[in-house]
C-alpha cells in the first residue's frame, strides 16, 4: 500500500492547483510578450523538486520576475496554470511538509488554513474522483513532451528546456532573455548588468504567521513567588494570566515580530503608550486586566508586563492587528476558568495527578510547569498551567479547547513527579 502515499499527494496537488489558482495578467505588457515558464515535477518524495520550489522558484515573487512571466506549475502534466503568490506558497508548504512525512491528507489541510485558503473545493474534488481524471491527463502531457522529459525538476522556458542542472538556479537568465516586450523589469536589467537580480529587487511581501494553536498560560502566585519572582503583597491563591501563546505545530513560540520575521504589515509593535489607550478604550478590559492579569513582581508595572507579553507573543498571532482582541480573549477564556481549576491548595499531587483532576474539570489535557522551592531545593511546586486551544477560524472564535501534546514543562520530568500546590 505505499504506492497510495504518492499517487494520492499528486491528486491532492493537482487538485489545489488546478481549483485554487486563477490567472493573474500584468497591465504592463501584452499577454502575448510574457514569458511561459513551465515547470514540470514530482510531488511528496522528490527532494530536488521541493527544494527548487522552495528556494529557487518561490524569487519569481519576491521581485518584479512575475510581470512578464505565465508560470505553469505541472504536478506530472496537464492543465495551464497561472501561479500568483498565495498560491505558490501553498505549494511551497506542502513540497517542504511532505519531505518531513506524515499523513497526505492531514498536510495539505494544514497549509490551506495556515495560508487561510479555501480547501472545500479541493476536498470536493478530491472526493468525487475528479482528481484521477486529472492524474491522467497530467500524465499524457507528460509523456508527449518534445524534447522528452529527462529528469526532475523539468523547467522549460517558452518550449525551451533547461537541459543542465546547474541552470536551474539561473532560470531567471533565460527567463530574460526570452522576453521581447517593451518593459523590461529591474530583475532583468539587473542580469545585462551583471549584477544580483536582488539588488533591484522588490520588497519581499511578508509571510503569514505559521500559527498552529494558542496556549493560556497561568500562574499559581504561591508557587510562583516562592520559587523565581519576587512578588507584590498580597499573594493570593488564584490563578493569574501569564499571557496567551501562539504555539507552531511542532508546540514552539511562534517568534515574535521583527525584521528576521516580519509576519504581518503594518508593523504590529506599539509602545506602551498606544498600547494603553487600545486598553483603555474597553472600560469592563481595562478593569479586568489588573485583576486577572496583573504584574506580581515588585516594583513592575502592569502596563510593563502586558507591552512585553504582546510584543512577544502578540505580533506575529492571528491578533497581530487586532491587539485589544487579543487581551480580550485572554481575558475571556480565563473568566470561563475556576480559580483553582479543579486542583485543591494546600496539596500533593503527581503530575499525572494534576493532569487528570484538570481534565475531569475542563475536559482537556493541560500541560504542568513546575519550579524548585528556592528555600527548599527538593521540592517541587506547580508554578504553572498552560491550557490549549485551537486556532480561531472565521467561524470558531478563540475559546475550542484541545490536549496538550506534552503533559509537563520546567523542572518536571515525569508524570510520576510528585509536586506540591502551595496556599
Amino acid at each position: 500500500m505505499a504506492y497510495l502515499r504518492p499517487l494520492i499527494f499528486y491528486i491532492l496537488t493537482a487538485l489545489a492547483i488546478f481549483m485554487l489558482i486563477s490567472p493573474s495578467h500584468s497591465s504592463l505588457d501584452n499577454v502575448n510578450d510574457r514569458v511561459t515558464l513551465s515547470l514540470y515535477y514530482e510531488t511528496s518524495l522528490c527532494q530536488h523538486c521541493a527544494s527548487f520550489i522552495s528556494n529557487d522558484l518561490v524569487k519569481v515573487f519576491h521581485t518584479d520576475l512575475h510581470t512578464i512571466i505565465n508560470l505553469r506549475l505541472v504536478p506530472w502534466g496537464n492543465v495551464e496554470i497561472h501561479c500568483q503568490k498565495e498560491h505558490l506558497e501553498f505549494i511551497r508548504c506542502t513540497e517542504q511538509q511532505s519531505l518531513k512525512g506524515g499523513p497526505v491528507e492531514a498536510l495539505w489541510k494544514n497549509c490551506s488554513e495556515k495560508l487561510r485558503l479555501n480547501e472545500e473545493i479541493i476536498n470536493k474534488c478530491y472526493t468525487t474522483g475528479f482528481g484521477y481524471k486529472l492524474l491522467l491527463q497530467h500524465a499524457n502531457e507528460t509523456a508527449h513532451l518534445k524534447p522528452p522529459q529527462e529528469y526532475v525538476p523539468w523547467v522549460v522556458v517558452n518550449n525551451q528546456p533547461l537541459r543542465q542542472l546547474q541552470d536551474l538556479e539561473n532560470f531567471v537568465k533565460y527567463v530574460c532573455e526570452a522576453y521581447k516586450g517593451d518593459h523590461k523589469p529591474a530583475a532583468c536589467k539587473a542580469q545585462s548588468s551583471g549584477l544580483s537580480p536582488t539588488i533591484h529587487a522588490l520588497p519581499q511581501p511578508p509571510p503569514i504567521p505559521v500559527v498552529g494553536f494558542y496556549k493560556l498560560a497561568v500562574q499559581w502566585p504561591p508557587s510562583v513567588c516562592k520559587s523565581t519572582l519576587n512578588c507584590k503583597k498580597p499573594i493570593l491563591p488564584e490563578f493569574k494570566i501569564h499571557g496567551i501563546w501562539a504555539q507552531d505545530a511542532h508546540d514552539r513560540p511562534v517568534p515574535q515580530y521583527g525584521p528576521r520575521n516580519p509576519c504581518t504589515h503594518p508593523n504590529p509593535n506599539l509602545d506602551k503608550k498606544k498600547l494603553k489607550g487600545f486598553l483603555q478604550s474597553d472600560p469592563v478590559l481595562w478593569i479586568d486586566l489588573p485583576r486577572l492579569w496583573p504584574n506580581l513582581i515588585l516594583g513592575k508595572s502592569d502596563i510593563s508586563f502586558w507591552h512585553d507579553e504582546w510584543t512577544k507573543h502578540g505580533t506575529c498571532s492571528d491578533f497581530a492587528q487586532r491587539p485589544l482582541s487579543y487581551f480580550q480573549s485572554a481575558i475571556q477564556l480565563k473568566k470561563k476558568l475556576s480559580r483553582v481549576i479543579g486542583l485543591t491548595p494546600d496539596s500533593t499531587y503527581t503530575v499525572q495527578q494534576a493532569v487528570n483532576a484538570v481534565f475531569q474539570l475542563i475536559h482537556a489535557y493541560p500541560q504542568i510547569s513546575c519550579n524548585r522551592n528556592r528555600t527548599n531545593n527538593r521540592q517541587l511546586l506547580l508554578s504553572e498551567m498552560y491550557i490549549c486551544y485551537e486556532r480561531p477560524t472565521s467561524s470558531n472564535l478563540l475559546g475550542t479547547l484541545k490536549n496538550c501534546s506534552h503533559l509537563y514543562h520546567g523542572q518536571c520530568n515525569s508524570l510520576s513527579d510528585i509536586i506540591s500546590f502551595p496556599r
